[in-house]
């Protein structure tokens, strides 16, 4: 594995040098079949046109390579044109106004359609990224669990994905151009109106917690998130919903609620024995609060929960009744 890392990390320059030669060998031969098909109309043309043919080599380059190798095509045409091609051949200087005319307008129109054709790249090049940003986004959306749903400000809705038919139950199909009030509870749609006006006044509405109907009528408790959907011109055109059942964490909240207050009823229950009890040294008998002295199990079971069964130890078994064990 060490080895194939190193081996890309030495093959990394010279792809680079590959791909940086390869637009301007492209426009070396572009020149050189302008040159081509010029030699070969020259007995028609003479020394009429020189350029013609180069400024189509210039096009072909400007739509398949960027701005240094058509420049590149550019120049190298008018000095082979030039060379070749105007009078007085095999010099670079032009004699003739016609010629001179021809060379104004080359350089002229060149870096013109040179710049719109950089500028048209780079559209298409935008264009490229945000669509694939947008097919990206649009799988993120497809294989999320969570609900997430498109509707227009007429409350029609627009998008549904997997997450929203797992959620609710519907396919896209039953869905597009329906209206929400559908997936409402009975008395979902007076919480939910107040919060449809807030979002058609550009605010976000962030985990709102209330219930839904699913397709079969059972009832789903759920968390909101509406966000406005702008326009490019930064208009409100429509609201994105993102639902998450919550209805695992509520039944887990509720169940936990019970057992706190089953505890509490429980603690609020038990009595407790504190503080200095005066008892006998030889009897063990408690004296109450009332001056009157009682067992000490009668104390205990009066000011607490406890309770007692009687029995003999087996000391007192083999002290009082002369026997191994004793019930």
């Amino acid at each position: 594995m060490q080895k194939s890392v190193t081996w890309e990390r030495q093959d990394a320059p010279q792809r680079t040098i590959r791909n940086w030669a390869r637009p301007y060998l492209l426009a070396v031969l572009c020149v050189a079949l302008s040159f081509t098909l010029r030699l070969f109309m020259d007995p028609v043309w003479k020394e009429r046109l020189p350029y013609v043919s180069f400024f189509l080599a210039f096009f072909a380059v400007t739509q398949f390579a960027a701005a240094g190798p058509s420049l590149f095509a550019m120049v190298a045409g008018f000095l082979v044109g030039d060379w070749f091609f105007v009078a007085p051949r095999h010099s670079l200087l032009i004699s003739g106004s016609e010629n001179q005319i021809n060379a104004v307008f080359y350089f002229l129109i060149c870096p013109t359609v040179l710049y719109f054709s950089v500028r048209m790249r780079r559209a298409l090049a935008i264009e490229r990224r945000a669509g694939a940003a947008l097919g990206q986004l649009a799988a993120i959306v497809e294989s999320s669990d969570d609900a997430i749903i498109g509707k227009s400000l007429a409350g029609k809705i627009v998008s549904w994905n997997a997450g929203a038919q797992k959620l609710y139950g519907y396919t896209a199909s039953e869905m597009l151009g329906q209206s929400t009030e559908l997936l409402l509870a009975p008395e979902g749609g007076k919480e939910l109106a107040p919060l449809l006006e807030r979002v058609g006044r550009g605010e976000e509405i962030s985990h709102f917690e209330t219930t839904q109907r699913r397709k079969d009528g059972a009832l789903v408790e759920v968390s909101l998130s509406i966000s406005p959907v702008r326009s490019s011109a930064g208009e409100i055109i429509a609201a994105s919903t993102i639902t998450r059942d919550i209805g695992e964490r509520k039944r887990a909240e509720r169940e936990r609620e019970r057992l706190l207050g089953e505890l509490k009823m429980a603690l609020g229950e038990v009595k407790t024995l504190s503080g200095f009890f005066p008892i006998c040294a030889h009897c063990k008998k408690i004296r109450d609060d009332r001056g009157y002295w009682s067992q000490i199990e009668v104390y205990i079971r009066d000011h607490s929960n406890a309770n007692f069964t009687h029995g003999i130890c087996p000391e007192c078994a083999r002290r009082n009744f002369g026997v191994l064990n004793s019930d």
